[in-house]
């Protein structure tokens, strides 16, 4: 039924105890490795390989970051980037105020800015 559980023995069960069949050490050792293999493939498939790719998007999209666009982070604050610096970037709000956030608090660029000296006037 599932060919893949080929490894698990199924036996009538007895009243008499079996015989004790010798066991080797290297059987049971190279049964660990198998394991062991799959496991950190696993892991590297499932952790490591997507985080590398994460990190690759974050860092293009830092290279293409700049003045004029709108940005959201990772707070929820919607902006738009005024000044761009080493590790911060000075966003405008949309009710006019500026703040400072890390480069790493930036999750998504929404809008590319066409004039970096156009202010931004959202009417209510």
């Amino acid at each position: 039924m599932f060919p893949f559980l080929g490894f698990v023995t199924y036996a009538p069960v007895t009243s008499e105890p079996a015989p004790a069949a010798p066991t080797s050490s290297v059987g049971g050792l190279s049964g660990i490795f198998v394991w062991l293999i799959i496991m950190v493939a696993l892991f590297y498939f499932m952790i490591i390989m997507p985080q590398r790719r994460r990190e690759k998007q974050f860092k293009q999209m830092m290279s293409q970051l700049k003045v004029g666009d709108r940005i959201v982070t990772a707070g929820g604050i919607l902006g738009k980037v005024i000044n761009i610096k080493d590790n911060t970037i000075r966003v405008r709000t949309g009710n006019g105020s500026e703040i400072d956030v890390t480069r790493r608090s930036i999750t998504a660029i929404i809008g590319k800015g066409e004039n970096p000296n156009e202010v931004d006037v959202e009417k209510k």
